[in-house]
């Protein structure tokens, strides 16, 4: 149902036209459930962006629930940017961004950070790893068998 609804926040926001370009078609809003991001090549345009977005949801009864973050991608990620302002309250600018798992870093590039993942899964492996030890059962070396071959494949 939600869908359905935001469907039309989509179309809006993609009628205009004030993203981003690739190859010639508007790329300014992701969705994955109720996450939303918003890609815009100027603060202007996404103050726009976030404008519009605001109006669509106010007249879905919706509204941004949780704390929104600005993330500058390019050659000026480092300068200062406007204010931005969701509902009369201003958007931090910050320098990393957790999104579906993934941390998104400010940089020149567009870049992702897995540190806090792995951190996660290390945590997570010598905690059970300290419990079992090596008195487990035959089955337990297969599982660690395969976590060491991830921690492998991801370095």
């Amino acid at each position: 149902m939600f869908a359905i609804f935001i469907d039309d926040l989509v179309k809006l926001i993609d009628t205009a036209n004030i993203g981003c370009k690739t190859g010639g078609s508007c790329t300014c809003i992701f969705l994955y459930a109720d996450d939303i991001i918003l890609l815009a090549p100027s603060a202007q345009a996404l103050q726009s962006l976030v404008n519009t977005c605001e109006l669509e949801l106010k007249l879905l009864d919706m509204a941004i629930a949780r704390k929104p973050a600005c993330l500058r991608v390019g050659p000026r990620y480092k300068n200062t940017c406007a204010n931005m302002t969701v509902s009369g309250v201003n958007i931090n600018w910050v320098s990393s961004h957790r999104y579906l798992g993934v941390y998104l870093e400010s940089s020149f590039n567009f870049k992702s950070s897995y540190f806090a993942n792995k951190a996660s899964f290390y945590k997570a492996f010598n905690s059970i790893f300290g419990k079992v030890g090596r008195s487990a059962s035959e089955e337990v070396p297969y599982v660690i068998l395969a976590c060491n071959i991830t921690q492998i494949v991801y370095h």
